[in-house]
């Protein structure tokens, strides 16, 4: 499914006034541009900036941090989706949502749902707290992961120990995890799927992943 500008409709949610602030951004297509993307109540602002090698940098504020949390993906992967959610990488809560206007807005009912649920169990003003606790794999994470890690090999951009090309990626996935390794020279990376990690957050932002030797095999 290949979304057209017109049908692509983005939502977030406002840290200061909780308003669900959603537009529809057919400014998607352009490239070189930064979209501002500011609630009513002039506090809060989203940032979507179109980069030279055709991805898109998002800067999301959260209604659970007190900075902002930044992704970046490729255009190809968010107008090939129905609907694409961006989760708080601490609290495991969707705080983006980006598709057709139908499956964002029932995505963001279902998220206000389970939100409401996180408020009656746990004070707003403690919340923050929950970002040192440990947690397990989140979904969300978990496929957000899978997608960029897939988007990165499809662009040559995840770095081994092979000369340029010719690494030989494994991936596998465990409970609170996902691991890539090279079946070649043996290097991997492990990225925690837990909602408090920054594991995932880091490779989100970044344009090239670097896998680490296995220094368990050395003497």
């Amino acid at each position: 499914m290949i979304l057209q500008p017109k049908d692509t409709t983005i939502a977030y949610r406002c840290p200061e006034c909780g308003t669900t602030v959603i537009s529809v951004v057919g400014a998607l297509a352009l490239s070189g541009d930064v979209i501002k993307l500011k609630c009513s109540c002039g506090c809060s602002e989203l940032l979507l900036e179109n980069t030279n090698d055709d991805k898109i940098r998002l800067t999301v504020p959260c209604v659970f941090c007190p900075s902002p949390h930044r992704y970046l993906v490729s255009r190809r992967l968010l107008t090939t989706r129905e609907l694409f959610t961006f989760p708080c990488a601490y609290s495991g809560i969707d705080i983006l949502f980006i598709g057709t206007k139908g499956a964002v807005l029932k995505a963001v009912e279902e998220s206000d749902r389970e939100l409401e649920e996180l408020i009656d169990e746990t004070e707003m003003s403690g919340i923050h707290d929950e970002n040192e606790k440990e947690g397990c794999g989140d979904e969300h994470v978990r496929d957000m992961i899978l997608f960029t890690l897939a988007d990165l090999s499809e662009e040559g951009k995840i770095v081994c120990g092979c000369p340029e090309g010719t690494g030989d990626f494994l991936v596998e996935q465990t409970p609170d995890s996902v691991l890539i390794s090279c079946k070649a020279c043996g290097r991997k990376k492990e990225i925690s799927c837990a909602g408090h990690s920054l594991d995932a957050q880091l490779l989100f932002d970044c344009d090239r992943l670097y896998l680490e030797e296995d220094t368990e095999k050395k003497p």
